[in-house]
């Protein structure tokens, strides 16, 4: 490795920039789609919004699936929604749409006579193929049409176009009518997909692009399934990553370094992971640090050993306790047990020097931990901390109890310096524990449940008390909806992580799954 190399593999190339994860990420350099061009045209009620702006692959994956479309039909206009802002990020109209990776385009129809017809904007088919009460019919021969215009663009790699199952179904079978192979029906149903957990798309389809290979370099992060037949060029990314990985290690550059370590965080790949573990021990502060921050991003469970052992060397409480967060902030399967030892013995964890200084801090974050994972295992641990000197580490035993308990006792009186007050929120927790020793975590959470008005006949574990679950995940307060998501894992088998999601999109997400896979859940 050279200094020459190391500044130009860090260099930016021109062009688009897709950075981040779709729901959360930014664009640089984007691509604008012309409000008008051959065969398209963005929506006129749309234009105002200046959301005509993505990656260079999508801009012109448009324009090429519309000049296919005007040529096969002419005088079919492809109508065109949102894209993205100029620079990514969050835009009203949409959780996503924020890394120049998605675009919404409109679907064709038929009026009343069966003659092709160019809308005007977005209209909701419902599954009668029917919008506006007959007005509009989805035209099936045409939105096959353009979904395979999209698919058989060889400059780009599609990995869902957003639809509606009522309206997916109709498209896969007039594919098999008009002959299409095994291998392309298999394809078609795999892209063509009613999102779960937002709008089923029933108006319009959603496109989202995998990354580009120049973009995996810079940031850019897929999320979700890779579907067969896709090249992400994973061999050449892995050789990116190692020669990052060469910059930190091979050269005595500070600036190349640092540069090379931010590059690391943001793509975010496992494959660096022993590189950063090792930079934690540079005797340059700056590199730590960054080095720390890759390892938060990559967030793999793979690093958390490197990093307890990394916890033992520590002499400084300040930076022991940052190398703390990171290893709590990582899903892992061994997550609980972790948090637990920081619980009960945070001195096994923590050099004997520092052990003491950054207990509370460990708590206190293992804590939110517990609170998000244990059941009653965790119970006694954390109800011991309630009786903790620290005012902080209190607060935090409290609320997690609430979290693994699923009740509404209030903790308000750990606050005051009196011993007195704190005395009877103590009590109030011993006298739950002691009365409910024998019962499950499920009954637990059960009696929380219904404490707040949401009853259950004859039990929690029925299709109906499913149902009344799936309503509690908006429920004002966040311990139980938080815990009504935890109880459907449980219940149903369906684990899933809605840490991402607003509670409105997890409430979706599990009313899709639920109508989906009832008939397959059985219940004790």
């Amino acid at each position: 490795m050279t200094k020459a190399r190391a500044k130009a593999l860090l260099t930016t190339p021109r062009g688009s920039i897709s950075v981040g994860t779709t729901g959360s990420g930014s664009l640089h350099e984007a691509a604008e789609l012309p409000v008008r061009g051959a065969g398209y045209a963005v929506f006129g009620g749309m234009r105002s919004r200046h959301t005509n702006y993505g990656t260079d692959e999508l801009v012109r994956l448009i324009e090429r699936a519309a000049r296919e479309m005007a040529k096969r039909y002419p005088g079919s206009v492809l109508g065109v929604g949102n894209l993205g802002n100029a620079t990514g990020g969050k835009i009203p109209w949409s959780v996503s749409h924020r890394a120049g990776r998605d675009a919404d385009i409109g679907m064709f129809a038929l009026d009343r006579k069966g003659a092709h017809v160019n809308q005007d904007g977005f209209h909701r088919f419902g599954a009668d193929l029917e919008a506006q009460g007959g007005r509009y019919r989805f035209d099936l021969e045409r939105n096959l049409a353009l979904v395979r215009a999209l698919l058989a663009d060889e400059a780009t790699q599609i990995q869902w176009i957003f639809v509606a199952e009522w309206l997916k179904r109709p498209l896969l079978a007039e594919a098999a009518r008009q002959g299409a192979t095994p291998a392309e029906l298999a394809r078609l149903d795999a892209v063509l997909h009613q999102p779960s957990d937002s709008n089923p798309h029933a108006d319009h389809f959603h496109i989202r692009l995998y990354c580009s290979f120049e973009d995996r370099c810079h940031g850019c992060v897929d999320w979700g399934p890779i579907h067969d037949g896709v090249d992400l060029r994973d061999a050449d990314f892995d050789a990116f990553v190692d020669e990052l990985c060469r910059v930190v290690t091979d050269l005595d550059a500070p600036k190349l370094q640092r540069r090379a370590l931010e590059r690391l965080e943001a793509v975010r790949s496992p494959r660096a992971v022993p590189t950063l573990l090792a930079t934690l021990s540079s005797d340059r502060d700056a590199l730590r640090r960054a080095a720390l921050r890759a390892l938060r991003a990559v967030g793999v469970g793979d690093a958390v050993p490197g990093l307890l052992a990394a916890l033992l060397r520590v002499r400084d409480p300040a930076w022991a306790g940052e190398l703390f967060d990171v290893v709590l902030g990582i899903d892992h399967p061994d997550a609980l047990a972790v948090a637990m030892t920081a619980l009960e013995t945070p001195e096994r964890l923590f050099a004997p020097e520092v052990a003491a200084r950054v207990a509370a801090r460990a708590r206190i974050g293992a804590a939110e931990v517990a609170g998000r994972l244990g059941q009653k295992e965790a119970a006694e641990a954390l109800f011991a901390l309630l009786s903790s000197p620290d005012g902080g580490v209190r607060q935090a035993a409290h609320e997690a109890l609430r979290a693994v308990t699923n009740q509404d006792i209030p903790g308000r009186g750990l606050e005051s310096r009196r011993e007195a007050r704190r005395a009877k929120v103590v009590a109030a927790w011993r006298a739950f524990l002691d009365a409910q020793r024998d019962e499950s975590w499920l009954q637990w959470q059960r009696l929380g449940f219904e404490a707040r008005g949401i009853r259950f006949h004859p039990k929690m574990g029925c299709p109906e008390g499913v149902e009344k679950l799936i309503g509690a995940i908006t429920h004002r307060d966040r311990v139980l909806a938080a815990n009504a998501l935890r109880v459907l894992g449980e219940l149903t088998g369906h684990v899933d992580d809605g840490r991402r999601r607003s509670a409105r999109n997890n409430q979706r997400h599990w009313r899709t799954w639920w109508d989906a896979h009832k008939s397959e859940v059985a219940f004790p």
